[in-house]
């Protein structure tokens, strides 16, 4: 565990360690409550010596949105 600004601390423990990837999730906030929040991803995404890959967090919406693609489209029909 280690105590700070989180994208301060993921940078320096990529760099001390030499890591060759970041995988990392992210809100997908945009307007201003990205602007209010600010975005680690962001910070890490654009000072990280290696690859970064984010991954958006699943939304209720989004989730309602498969959920219902797949039992149309892709569950099997007695």
């Amino acid at each position: 565990m280690v105590i700070g600004n989180p994208f301060e601390r993921i940078i320096e423990t990529a760099v001390r360690d030499q890591v060759a990837f970041i995988v990392m999730g992210t809100h997908g906030r945009t307007g201003l409550s990205r602007l209010a929040a600010g975005s680690v991803a962001e910070r890490v995404v654009r000072l990280a010596p290696c690859p970064v890959l984010t991954v958006k967090a699943e939304t209720p919406e989004a989730h309602s949105w498969l959920t219902e693609l797949y039992k149309t489209f892709l569950l099997p029909k007695p």
